[in-house]
C-alpha cells in the first residue's frame, strides 16, 4: 500500500470507479466487497480498475481521499480572519465533516474491520483523520506566524482541538442515539474555540 498521501489528477472514469467503490464498501463492508462488484457498479471492466488501482486496499484508500482534489476542507480559510473566527470556521467544517452520514458509515466500517485488516485502518487514518489534522496544524502555524496564537507543537495543538470537538454530540450521532436538547454544533465549537484561545492566545 502506498504510504504517501497523493491527490491524483481527476478523470471521469476514475471518479466513476471511486463512486461505485464507495457505494459497494458502505453497502456490503470491506471484507465482502469485490472488484467484480465495483466493476459492475461502475460499468467498467476489472482490467480498467486495475489500471488505476493496485488492489482493494489501494482502492479503499483512494475512496477516503476522494475529496482530496476537490475540497481542501481546512486550509482554504480566509487569511484575513482573526484567531477566533478562523478556529470557529475550522471547527464548524470539522463538525460538518464528522457528522455526515457517509463519514459516520465509513468510520463504522473501518472500526469493524480494523482488527482483521490493520492496513485498512492505517489507510483510513493516513488518508482521512491524519490528513485533516495536518491541515488544521497548518492553519494553527499560519495563525502563529501572524502573532495570533502561541504555537510550540502544531500537531499536538491540532490533536487537542479535534479531540475537543469529538464530543458527546459526535458519539451519540455515531451510535444513533438521540441528542440532548443543549447538544448543538454551535455550543461544541464555541467551547473548543474558547478553550484554545485561553490556552494559546499570546
Amino acid at each position: 500500500m502506498t504510504e504517501s498521501i497523493r491527490c491524483p489528477r481527476p478523470s471521469a472514469k476514475r471518479d466513476a470507479i471511486l463512486d461505485a467503490a464507495r457505494a459497494v464498501f458502505l453497502e456490503v463492508g470491506y471484507a465482502a466487497a469485490s472488484m467484480d462488484n465495483v466493476a459492475a457498479r461502475a460499468g467498467v471492466s476489472k482490467a480498467t480498475i486495475y489500471a488505476h488501482f493496485t488492489g482493494k486496499d489501494d482502492l479503499f484508500g483512494a475512496v477516503i481521499r476522494l475529496r482530496c482534489d476537490r475540497n481542501l476542507t481546512f486550509t482554504s480559510v480566509d487569511p484575513g480572519l482573526d484567531a477566533r473566527a478562523t478556529l470557529t470556521v475550522v471547527g464548524h467544517r470539522l463538525m460538518d465533516l464528522l457528522l455526515q452520514p457517509d463519514t459516520l458509515a465509513m468510520y463504522r466500517l473501518v472500526t469493524a474491520e480494523a482488527h482483521r485488516q490493520p492496513d485498512l485502518a492505517r489507510a483510513f487514518y493516513e488518508s482521512g483523520p491524519g490528513t485533516g489534522k495536518g491541515q488544521i496544524a497548518q492553519v494553527l502555524l499560519d495563525l502563529s506566524r501572524r502573532g495570533l496564537l502561541t504555537v510550540e507543537d502544531a500537531w499536538q495543538m491540532a490533536d487537542l482541538f479535534t479531540g475537543m470537538l469529538r464530543t458527546d454530540l459526535f458519539m451519540r450521532t455515531m451510535l444513533g442515539l438521540p441528542q440532548p436538547e443543549d447538544g448543538t454544533v454551535d455550543k461544541a465549537v464555541s467551547a473548543a474555540v474558547e478553550t484554545m484561545l485561553r490556552a494559546f492566545a499570546p
